[in-house]
């Protein structure tokens, strides 16, 4: 395992994709800190929703690396290659899964200290409690080993590295479809509308009840909201969104428990998905 992450790490550090990856997170980093300071007068001076964008779309350059990265060790051969001299399928699949979560985690973090960096001085300092923080944080480790392992998975199943990069990619915009689609029934948690009659003094004379036509129920919802912390794009979505609106309590939002919860989900799917891929890269018939 050591030879074939110290080979692989050499190989990363002179690549391209990588470096280019690198050098357009930094430019959303500061694209994202300036808007934020310029657009002060709008918005409240608050630092965490611009700390967690990020997180938001990481995964459609995790997915860009990891398919082109890993795929062009099918088409120069080298995963053959690695097997005829001794390294067992298990060692190699675990090798290209820590080499695309080391990049993953890399980009998120320099995107995470060129915001502090600049948005510590101009924003301020975190409004949450540190350790609230913290538990997003490793949410966002998660989900960032959750986008790595199912890439490394498609992109060890397929031998074509064009098709290998075109799956992940939809897999991405699947992921985001989904969450964008799921998250609607989750915010109309209200069943009933209140319609307020008022007399020309605009007092309030009269309070009536209209069903909410958009209500699912609460199982639905309970249903709908599992979906979202399945995938790691709904995890994202809901980090930012509670990030952009500190000041709301309602079950749109993420409390502890929902992060915790979270943790779970992301922890299962990393297990079970990397175990599959285990299995079947082991009987994969490589040509």
């Amino acid at each position: 395992m050591y030879k074939l992450l110290n080979a692989g790490f050499s190989r990363l550090i002179k690549n391209k994709i990588f470096w280019g990856i690198v050098v357009i997170t930094v430019i959303i980093a500061l694209g994202l800190v300036f808007n934020r300071i310029s657009s002060s007068g709008f918005f409240e001076n608050e630092l965490e929703p611009v700390l967690t964008n990020y997180i938001y779309f990481i995964g459609f350059f995790i997915a860009i690396f990891t398919s082109l990265f890993v795929g062009t060790e099918y088409s120069d051969g080298a995963i053959r290659n690695k097997i005829v001299v001794g390294h067992t399928r298990k060692n190699i699949y675990l090798s290209n899964l820590i080499i695309s979560i080391s990049v993953g985690l890399f980009i998120e973090f320099v995107y995470l200290i060129l915001v502090m960096i600049i948005g510590i001085p101009t924003l301020g300092g975190l409004k949450i409690p540190i350790d609230r923080f913290l538990f997003i944080l490793l949410d966002m480790i998660f989900i960032v080993i959750a986008y790595s392992s199912i890439f490394n998975f498609i992109t060890l199943m397929c031998s074509d590295i064009t098709i290998a990069t075109v799956i992940c990619i939809i897999a991405f915009i699947g992921m985001f479809v989904v969450s964008e689609f799921v998250v609607s029934p989750i915010a109309n948690d209200k069943k009933y509308y209140s319609n307020y009659v008022t007399n020309e003094n605009g007092e309030v004379i009269e309070t009536q009840k209209r069903l909410n036509p958009n209500y699912v129920g609460d199982f639905a919802k309970q249903v709908y909201k599992n979906i979202l912390y399945i995938i790691p794009s709904g995890q994202a979505f809901q980090i930012q969104s509670t990030m952009s609106n500190l000041s709301f309590e309602n079950d749109r939002y993420m409390t502890d428990t929902d992060i915790k919860l979270a943790w779970i989900y992301s922890l299962g799917l990393i297990i079970v998905i990397n175990g599959i891929g285990i299995y079947f890269f082991n009987r994969k018939d490589l040509k």
